[in-house]
């Protein structure tokens, strides 16, 4: 696995940003994080990336720990911050210059490594000039091209195409779906059609939990469902994955005796064998809805049924 995540919890005092998040992501692909302002995606990338250390739980990039082993997570991936830290006063390439001997990229590969960057992310032109001097969009795409350097395994974004005009927009994301067969994309976005135009899975986070993860091809063809089923948690989900073509089940939320349950892959009739057999099981069959249409449409659902819960 790329990316490991398990059990994560993050405090600030009395705020639990983060509040027990587990996910896995292969190797390869574009994965978003998506949900409102405070929802946690910032802390849980700075996490990842070896920033922050959790509350609890634990977080791993290629295997190794981002707590224990920070040097050697850093190897393995690239970043870009909401707000790159970088240098005003450095000319484009110095700068890339300094971030490649940083990553210990070797001196003989340097150059055509910053040349690689610089044309990835349409830099070249401004390779001269003074990131202070430069255009929000311009000095992103810095960002960006510091990221990319090493060709590292897993590429952490946090909001990439903030700033930028359509143009470059355009050419990132074309960017980005042209080196996902190379390295794992995990990037946060406010921007639902971007998430659903860009990802092949998407993971939404609420109030510091993680309350889906679906794959865009099944939102789109509509197979995929939730429900809720009063019975043995382990037993219901068990069931449920048990029945044919179930790609996933997810342990959503439970209320009570009450248990919810994202149901990943499936087929037109997998909805109705759900019911069938928890009514057969004696399990009480509180809801069952499909997951269909735009993110849209899944991301306002999930925010209706969170302000409920909180109510």
């Amino acid at each position: 696995m790329s990316i490991v995540v398990r059990g994560l919890c993050k405090s600030f005092g009395s705020l639990r940003a983060v509040d027990n998040v587990s996910f896995e992501i292969p190797f390869g692909g574009i994965i978003g994080l998506i949900g409102p302002n405070g929802a946690g995606k910032s802390t849980i990338l700075r996490i990842l990336t070896t920033f922050l250390a959790p509350t609890s739980g634990e977080a791993q990039i290629g295997g190794f720990d981002c707590g224990a082993e920070p040097q050697l997570v850093r190897k393995q991936l690239g970043y870009l911050p909401e707000s790159p830290p970088a240098h005003a006063d450095a000319r484009v390439e110095e700068y890339l210059a300094f971030r490649a001997r940083l990553k210990g990229i070797a001196r003989a590969d340097r150059a055509l490594e910053i040349d690689r960057c610089l044309a990835a992310c349409q830099l070249t032109a401004v390779r001269r000039r003074f990131i202070g001097r430069l255009s929000q969009g311009f000095r992103r795409r810095v960002g960006l091209a510091d990221a990319l350097l090493g060709s590292p395994r897993v590429l952490i974004l946090d909001e990439p195409t903030i700033g930028l005009d359509p143009l470059q927009v355009r050419h990132t994301r074309e960017l980005l779906a042209g080196i996902a067969n190379e390295c794992t994309v995990l990037l946060s976005t406010h921007l639902l059609a971007e998430a659903e135009g860009l990802c092949q899975r998407v993971l939404v986070l609420m109030q510091g939990r993680l309350v889906s993860d679906i794959r865009m091809d099944e939102l789109q063809a509509g197979t995929g469902f939730e429900i809720e089923l009063a019975g043995p948690q382990g037993e219901c989900q068990q069931m449920l994955q048990a029945l044919p073509h179930i790609t996933s089940v997810e342990h959503v939320d439970s209320d009570g005796k009450w248990h919810t349950f994202a149901v990943s892959g499936g087929d037109t009739h997998s909805r109705e064998q759900a019911a069938h057999e928890s009514i057969r099981r004696g399990w009480g069959l509180r809801e069952l809805r499909g997951i269909s249409g735009t993110l849209e449409d899944h991301f306002v659902r999930l925010a209706v049924r969170v302000r409920k819960e909180a109510a």
